[in-house]
């Protein structure tokens, strides 16, 4: 669990052990909230993979492609319903809390929600209107627009409940713990789904049942979610210094929207980035390679979960630090989280990258054609890693218009070079389009974190853990691969070498790294087993 410290800092006496205490402090809380993150991702990350082998090993790729267009259509709602009110939730409440204005949390969630609710109503209205129409778009056939029609119908109508529960957990991180994030989304909605889902493909429903099941689990994790913020908010009220009154309505609802209404159209172009390819492929290609290349990007989505995992906990921190002008601890957090979101994401891509074609073999023999694709993306994900969460630093320090300028560029660029690529190319096509995107859209953040704030990701725990992945994880790895080939002895063989090489080489470099935080994660396992003892 991560928190946010309910007293000020202590000033650091003279001649005391400055800066670095206040570093170390900082780096235990990350690791120990991250930790918890990455166990919650690992669940996810297998549930992922699970609910799209059944579907794709119980129909046929017309009526998956169905499905996956569903899925990813209703991730776009679901951004473009909370108007960036997530993002905003992330910033201010941490804020509220650093700066002790613990008087303002709940009417901050108050000017978060109304809109959100509000616009997710409009837009769920307006395709379930249209949804005949957007059927016929995205679809070859009219028998598939007709079953892709009832897919969006069941979608518009729990698009406001996903849109309320997408907010509340944002805000259960902004108020400084990362359990709910854990225990109730990655954990909870995501078995649930899996197993009803999966429940229902098995036995061979009807697609829209099957999108029934995968979309009602967001009911009953709206309810927990909203018991849990009610009772945090009431308990971190009760800390507020006495008498102290909320700022006015006015003030808190044009400082909160100024921020997040730019971040409203860029979490649209964002998650776009993410999901539109798989709707243009389906327009342009027909459903078949829309569900192959839902398969192919399925990985790149897998690493992006670790990534996110540390990102989610790091951004209230970082906002915390930014808002007391704490520069040395932003910078020790950013470098730090690039270190470990390198540690932990590049083995991933390297790996995925040298079995393509076993690992979507998975999925059926015929979805082996989506293998350059995976190759082209995780490539382009190598890159991203390393320059950090930088979309979130350009975020928590109120950089939402530049946020938006990136993400706009990108999807520019990727829908540009789809229209020309995928008709050529198909999957590959539209896989080169995305991995163009990433490029543009984090080299350029990159650029400005550092312009804006005079930060960048570049240390020397970064440069470690690339060359220690490089190694391991590259050339062990792939050496074995030329040995055996794209074989399941080889990955496992291949992932043995590499581990056992990554673990001697990480030990060596373990100060660099700051791997002593991430040990820290155990002491209070370890203070209530000798507590026991």
């Amino acid at each position: 669990m991560t928190t946010v410290s309910r007293d000020p800092v202590p000033p650091v006496p003279p001649g005391g052990a400055p800066e670095r205490s206040a570093n170390d402090r900082e780096l235990r809380r990350l690791a120990r909230g991250s930790t918890l993150n990455l166990a919650g991702s690992f669940v996810t990350v297998v549930l992922n993979i699970v609910l799209p082998v059944i579907i794709t090993r119980n129909y046929v790729q017309g009526e998956a492609g169905l499905f996956f267009q569903g899925a990813a259509l209703f991730t776009i709602l679901i951004n473009v319903g909370t108007v960036g009110a997530d993002t905003g939730v992330l910033r201010f409440l941490p804020r509220a809390v650093a700066l002790d204005r613990r008087a303002d949390l709940r009417r901050s969630l108050v000017i978060a929600l109304a809109p959100a609710v509000v616009f997710s109503l409009l837009v769920g209205g307006l395709v379930l209107l249209l949804a005949g129409t957007l059927a016929d778009l995205l679809t070859d056939t009219a028998a598939a627009s007709d079953q892709f029609a009832g897919v969006l119908r069941v979608l518009a109508l729990f698009l406001p409940v996903a849109v309320v529960y997408v907010v509340l957990i944002a805000s259960s991180r902004g108020l400084g713990s990362v359990r709910p994030l854990v225990f109730v989304e990655k954990i909870g909605r995501n078995s649930a789904e899996t197993v009803s889902a999966g429940t229902a493909a098995t036995l061979g429903a009807p697609i829209i049942l099957i999108t029934v099941a995968w979309v009602a689990p967001y009911l009953a994790a709206l309810l927990v979610i909203a018991l849990w913020v009610a009772g945090r908010l009431r308990r971190m009220a009760a800390l507020a210094a006495d008498g102290a009154a909320p700022r006015p309505w006015r003030e808190m609802t044009g400082e909160f929207w100024r921020f997040s209404a730019p971040r409203a159209v860029s979490r649209i172009f964002t998650i776009a980035l993410q999901r539109f390819d798989v709707l243009l492929v389906a327009a342009l290609r027909g459903p078949a390679d829309a569900a192959v290349y839902a398969v192919a990007t399925r990985f790149l989505v897998l690493g992006l979960m670790f990534v996110q995992a540390i990102q989610q906990v790091m951004a209230p921190r970082i906002a915390s630090s930014l808002a007391v002008d704490d520069v040395g601890v932003a910078k020790t957090l950013y470098r730090t989280t690039t270190t470990w979101l390198t540690l932990v994401s590049w083995p991933i891509y390297l790996v995925v990258m040298l079995f393509a074609p076993l690992l979507l073999s998975i999925f059926g023999s015929s979805y082996e054609r989506g293998s350059l694709a995976v190759v082209v993306l995780c490539a382009a994900m190598l890159v991203a890693t390393v320059c950090g969460p930088v979309d979130s630093m350009l975020l928590m320090a109120g950089r939402s218009v530049q946020s938006l300028v990136n993400t706009g560029l990108a999807l520019a660029l990727n829908v540009s070079l789809d229209l020309v690529l995928v008709p050529w190319l198909g999957v590959s096509g539209a896989a080169l389009g995305w991995a163009a995107a990433i490029l543009l859209n984090n080299l350029l953040a990159l650029w400005q974190v550092h312009r804006a704030t005079g930060l960048h990701p570049f240390g020397p725990g970064t440069r470690s853990a690339m060359l220690i992945c490089v190694v391991s994880w590259f050339l062990v790895v792939g050496a074995v691969r030329l040995v055996t080939g794209p074989t399941l002895v080889g990955l496992l063989v291949g992932g043995a070498a590499g581990a056992a090489c990554f673990a001697v080489l990480a030990g060596r470099r373990r100060g660099v790294l700051e791997l002593a935080a991430l040990a820290s994660v155990a002491e209070p396992l370890t203070r209530r087993l000798r507590r026991a003892r």
